[in-house]
């Protein structure tokens, strides 16, 4: 193949999310919507890359194709027959990470192309943390059902973070975000009950989530060095679906209080936003949650703030769709605004 390869730590590299970059010469990441972005002079691009991954492509600000990463050393071309002037380049990841994260090993440009960091005007960081609602789970399937053996080649293809309601509000407000979720995923108690002692705040910790579970993974602490504005949590549901016995609802409300308390902590004057939905079979969700914002109001905290939307989940096994995820961003950022004061 013409050309040369920069590495993937090279700093004309711009990350956005948690990233791993203990390698040399290799980025690792495995949450879901961790955009790279960076510019180069020429007509070609290919990506180095270890999958399994989707990623969504952007040149020049433009949506190009899905490109897909499916095993170790692939290399994924990303254009070719360009004009042959300055292009910028943003690769977004799609779906969720569940087995080992995708390394980046760079990108391969013609050999009398050039290859420069783009100049990134971005001032607002927003977290979206929760489970398969905030990932954008099979978001873009528009059947509720389908055959069990499709089950996980249709998730990995119809995953996509990018049309989440996280990333529509950050693309409203020109801001940038993290979406920090897993989909399954419960504070205190998982779906069905399922990986005790394996909730969702032991996968928070980490800089790569696939660690927890995966042996051959190695992944520090994440150092909470990126400081957002605004927190959105979408974390419950789990806890509460599927068969019995559920969440019990003290531990609940103490672990949600705690961990709002240890974000406060380390994100001076963060705006936090709690999210609620009907859930079935109970509707447990709602009062807890609301009882969670209500213990900071009472203390005279007027940084939580309470927000329940309504979904008609008409994608795979009764989660968002594309529809539904324009509706909570619609309403979520009239919501944001209104407590930032952004436009």
């Amino acid at each position: 193949m013409a050309g040369y390869l920069v590495p993937g730590d090279n700093d004309v590299f711009t990350f956005s999310g948690r990233c791993d970059f203990t390698t040399t010469n290799q980025v690792s990441f495995d949450w879901p919507g961790i955009a790279i972005s960076f510019g180069f002079s020429g007509t070609s691009c290919t990506a180095a890359i270890d999958g399994p991954g989707m990623f969504d492509l952007f040149i020049d600000s433009k949506f190009v194709k899905t490109v897909r990463a499916v095993t170790e050393n692939e290399t994924v071309l990303l254009a070719d027959k360009l004009k042959n002037k300055a292009h910028d380049v943003k690769l977004v990841k799609r779906n969720e990470s569940f087995i080992r994260p995708v390394v980046f090993r760079g990108v391969i440009i013609d050999n009398n192309a050039e290859i420069f960091k783009i100049t990134q005007n971005i001032n607002r960081k927003i977290e979206f943390i929760g489970d398969s609602y905030t990932a954008g789970y099979a978001n873009e399937y528009s059947f509720r059902e389908c055959a069990n053996d499709e089950t996980d080649s249709i998730v990995f293809s119809m995953t996509n973070s990018v049309r989440s309601f996280g990333s529509l509000i950050a693309g409203m407000f020109n801001a940038e975000r993290h979406i920090n979720a897993i989909s399954g995923k419960g504070l205190v108690r998982n779906f069905g009950g399922a990986d005790k002692d394996k909730e969702f705040l032991k996968y928070y910790e980490r800089t790569l989530l696939t660690s927890v579970h995966n042996p051959d993974v190695n992944s520090a602490l994440w150092d909470y060095s990126w400081h957002p504005d605004v927190i959105v949590i979408g974390l419950g549901i789990n806890d509460f679906q599927e068969n019995p016995p559920y969440a019990d609802t003290l531990l609940f409300d103490n672990t949600y209080q705690n961990f709002i308390q240890s974000l406060k902590a380390r994100h001076p004057g963060v705006e936090i936003i709690c999210c609620a939905t009907k859930i079935k079979p109970l509707d447990t969700l709602i009062p807890r949650v609301c009882a969670v914002v209500e213990y900071f109001m009472k203390k005279g905290d007027n940084g939580v703030h309470y927000f329940e939307y309504e979904t008609e989940n008409t994608s795979l096994y009764g989660h968002p769709s594309v529809k539904d995820h324009k509706k909570i961003a619609y309403e979520l950022s009239s919501f944001i605004g209104t407590i930032t004061g952004w436009r």
